[in-house]
């Protein structure tokens, strides 16, 4: 009886080994570190249900917003090993992705209006106040927006690509280009300017 029972696992544990060493193909783990080189802006068109991406220049206030986009560079790649061993049939075949990890954080965001937003903000002081970015399907202030980005995975890629939204209409000039100004961990700053827009 202790025999058949001894063979019954030993089958069970051969199959699981078998099973646990598949090869699914999946390349190695990269870890993948970039860096920031350059910013670029482009207009978002707030309409319901989705945000779009525009050449309009004429926005209703609650409706303008900006998608910033990151120009990067890869500086670094490290492969991990690959790991044989008891590992589970269900893991056998899924793949991890790469890690994708920027060089540098985003430390702070400043917006700037060429032009006279309102009374307490003439041109050239920090409006970044007046803006919200979007994180799914929220609405949350830049300072807080930049806490998050710290602890996800691949947060340096897409940091601000869901777009920032302005909250509130300017009571001086229609007229503006905004200048977004991004000061990085590393002690550099990037800049870049959007085209004029009337905010109505």
């Amino acid at each position: 009886m202790i025999k058949k029972i001894l063979v019954i696992f030993g089958l069970a544990l051969s199959l699981q080994l078998i099973s646990g060493c598949v090869d699914c193909n999946c390349d190695p783990v990269k870890d993948i570190y970039f860096t920031k080189k350059a910013l670029s802006l482009k207009n978002l068109d707030a309409n319901l249900p989705e945000p779009r991406l525009t050449k309009d220049s004429v926005f209703a206030s609650t409706r303008f917003g900006i998608q910033m986009q990151f120009v990067t560079e890869q500086v670094a790649l490290k492969q991990h090993s690959v790991n044989w061993g008891l590992i589970s049939a269900a893991m056998a075949c899924s793949c991890e992705e790469d890690n994708i990890i920027g060089k540098e954080d985003i430390s702070s965001v400043a917006i700037f209006s060429n032009n006279d937003f309102d009374a307490s903000h003439p041109k050239n002081t920090d409006l970044s106040l007046y803006f919200k970015a979007k994180w799914n399907n929220a609405d949350m202030p830049i300072a807080d927006y930049l806490k998050i980005l710290k602890d996800l995975k691949h947060s340096a890629i897409i940091a601000f690509y869901q777009g920032i939204f302005l909250q509130q209409a300017p009571t001086a000039s229609k007229r503006h280009k905004f200048k977004v100004k991004i000061n990085l961990s590393d002690g550099r700053v990037l800049e870049a300017e959007t085209t004029e827009v009337e905010l109505r």
